[in-house]
């Protein structure tokens, strides 16, 4: 591991935020966020760094504190807010108690905050501020792991990192911990040792040094000790991966997807959002003959077990080849995973003679061989967090089997740990909107109703793929979309008019989100001329490709991903008050979109038996760029109005929006009951009334 500190960029760092940092809290955030660049050391949220300054209090009177990593933050991101200082005498004072409740202990560092409302420090803390090194860095370096979660790690480690480490046995984070790395070191001490390491049984490591950059390298050569260690005591060969079986997104993940929606009871129309991995040692991972056992092992360190839950599961020897008994024993999995897991807990509960609120019994993580690894989560954020966590503790597995034998903590400490209240509050509870579990497609997504569209559905919690053949309006409709909804979203460039180019999107979006709920076919063109002209019928004959056959290529693209999920679905139809009321010179349009009309019926019987709904939104009078070319001009001429006038000429006297349209496709979106269903948004238009 190389050392990414450089001393220009520190100082540049420093002088950057002086203004609202000292020079140990701005270097302090420039070494954390070296630690939290490399995913190898500490990931989403994991590890923790503090360092020893003075701060002058509300009477200008200097005070010594502790900055300290503050919860809510990553170190990949950090920034010198999120390390907050605490008071560091009151903390030390501490260590001479025998015990503390958890809740006393939060109680203690809020109120030694110097600032109120800053996010509270670590549960770590007073592990930091017992010990006595200026800086303090912790991570859960994927080597060190290796060798602390072996049967004799200790004798392993000090092999590695020499008399001068520190071994601290397993003890659950808190007060108990920080009392007995504070006894360790003081012991290491009193023998004449000076300590270096500080490594913590199943848990991890700590470095310490009197500046940042010292405490910071102290870790990286920890660490690379470690790599070294288990390059030269490998033992086994590595597997090799076989080729990842190829073409297996689309079939195999919709009915995982939907198996899982189904089983945790979720409502129809949607689920889960999924994160596949695939790498080379994730595969050559899966080929291992001791694949079953490590797995079953546990976590790394029961830090991840939120994310993870104890184990992951592993579904051996799938038949990719018959999808119906596939999609079965995805179901029998999950139900036996989920049976294991209840009678974990019934047994900690029986064992610890506590009482706890239950955690949903589902796997987070699913591997599949000659597959790869599936997260799971309730957004693709959470989705990828997971996948990253598990995919650093198969690093940590095979490493560790590689060179000895792995064992991590047990059941009975992962327990613990997984319904600690501390722990718990990592994982933010928030109140599901309306389209959260939603994966939507939007087609002609890049402006007009499509844009506005994938804006209301994402405001409403939807993930969103957006479908358009302009390539640079979907660059730049998506660039300003994603600033803060960069996971949720998916562009893809695509002409519905195209059966290939329409399956290979749907096959993005399935890979990317697991699968998709709701679609709406919204791309469109419009085409003016008289049908009894040879210009008209040749305008039709390229109408119905865009405005009708099209549709059809999404309908039937999404209807496959659909039933495979099993959980229903929602197929959304932009057509027109056209279909109902056409206009003079406008017949290629409105034939269109008269058999648009048509097509969502018949999509609506066909599919209802599966729980699938079909309906449209008639609209009219929308200023996007189907109105672009004169088109505005010509239709306000044929009804002899104004272009402002034509687009005010319904009963409302109003002019519809695009926002208009969005708001009532997602009302379709949520309107589980409806199906061949025609909504108009146009203001009012009698002779446009559906019948």
């Amino acid at each position: 591991m190389k050392s990414r500190y450089v001393d220009t960029d520190a100082r540049a760092y420093a002088e950057e935020v002086r203004q609202r940092a000292s020079e140990t809290l701005a270097l302090r955030t420039y070494t954390s966020r070296l630690l939290g660049a490399d995913p190898a050391l500490v990931v989403h949220g994991g590890g923790n760094t503090s360092a020893k300054g003075v701060e002058r209090d509300i009477l200008g009177q200097p005070t010594n504190v502790l900055y300290i990593k503050g919860s809510g933050w990553d170190l990949a991101t950090i920034e010198p807010a999120g390390l907050p200082a605490v008071r560091l005498e009151p903390l030390q004072k501490l260590r001479a108690l025998d015990a503390m409740t958890d809740e006393a202990m939060v109680n203690e560092l809020r109120l030694n905050l110097l600032d109120a409302t800053a996010p509270t420090p670590s549960v770590e803390t007073l592990l930091h501020a017992f010990l006595p090194g200026r800086f303090i860095d912790h991570t859960h370096a994927d080597a060190v792991l290796a060798l602390a979660d072996q049967p004799d790690a200790e004798k392993v480690c000090r092999s590695v990192f020499g008399p001068n480490m520190v071994w601290v046995p397993y003890v659950m984070p808190g007060f108990a911990l920080a009392k007995q790395c504070a006894a360790a070191y003081d012991a290491a001490v009193a023998s004449g040792r000076t300590p270096a390491v500080i490594v913590l049984e199943r848990h991890g490591i700590f470095t310490l040094g009197e500046t940042a950059k010292a405490s910071y390298e102290a870790m990286i050569d920890a660490v690379t000790l470690a790599e070294r260690y288990i390059d030269d005591a490998r033992r086994t060969a590595s597997f090799a991966a076989s080729p990842r079986l190829q073409g297996l997104d689309g079939p195999v993940l919709p009915r995982l997807r939907g198996a899982l929606a189904r089983l945790a009871g979720q409502p129809r129309e949607r689920g889960p959002v999924l994160s596949v991995r695939a790498t080379d040692a994730i595969l050559a991972f899966l080929k291992r003959p001791d694949v079953n056992d490590l797995v079953e092992a546990g976590c790394a360190t029961p830090d991840h077990v939120i994310r993870t839950k104890p184990t992951a599961l592993l579904v051996t020897a799938p038949d990719y080849g018959d999808l119906d008994a596939l999609a079965k024993r995805f179901e029998e999995e999950i139900v036996r995973y989920a049976r294991i897991y209840d009678a974990y807990v019934d047994a900690m509960i029986a064992e610890k003679r506590v009482k706890k609120t239950r955690l949903d019994p589902w796997p987070r993580v699913i591997l599949l061989p000659g597959f790869g690894l599936c997260a799971v989560g309730k957004t693709q954020r959470e989705a990828d967090v997971t996948a990253d966590v598990y995919e650093h503790t198969i690093d940590v597995m095979s490493n560790a089997a590689d060179v000895g034998r792995y064992a991590p903590v047990g059941r009975s400490d992962l327990f613990d740990m997984e319904y600690w209240s501390l722990e718990q509050a990592k994982v933010k509870k928030t109140t599901p909107l309306p389209l959260a579990g939603a994966i939507a497609v939007v087609t002609g997504a890049a402006s007009g109703i499509g844009l506005a569209t994938v804006e209301r559905f994402l405001g409403l919690g939807a993930h969103v793929a957006m479908l358009d053949r302009d390539g640079a309006a979907l660059e730049a409709a998506h660039g300003a979309l994603a600033k803060s909804h960069a996971p949720e979203l998916l562009p893809i460039v695509a002409d519905v008019t195209s059966w290939k180019d329409v399956s290979a999107a749907f096959a993005d979006v399935v890979a990317r989100f697991g699968g998709i709920d709701v679609v709406v076919s919204n791309a469109g063109t419009a085409p003016e001329g008289r049908l009894d002209e040879e210009s008209g019928d040749d305008a039709l004959r390229r109408s119905l490709d865009v405005n009708l056959l099209a549709h059809n290529h999404v309908a039937r693209a999404a209807a496959d991903v659909m039933l495979a999920q099993r959980t229903g679905g929602c197929l959304l139809f932009n057509a027109s008050k056209s279909a109902f009321n056409p206009g003079p010179g406008f017949g290629p349009y409105a034939v269109a979109k008269s058999a648009l009309i048509a097509l969502m019926r018949q999509h609506a019987i066909d599919l209802g038996g599966h729980g699938i709904r079909a309906n449209a939104v008639n609209a009219d009078r929308i200023r996007t760029s189907l109105f672009a070319g004169g088109v505005a001009e010509s239709r306000a001429a044929a009804r002899g109005l104004s272009v402002d006038d034509y687009f005010t000429a319904n009963l409302l006297r109003r002019e519809v929006t695009a926002r208009d349209v969005a708001d009532a496709f997602a009302y379709l979106a949520g309107a589980r009951a409806t199906t061949g269903c025609v909504v108009t948004v146009d203001g009012g238009n009698a002779a446009a009334f559906p019948r």
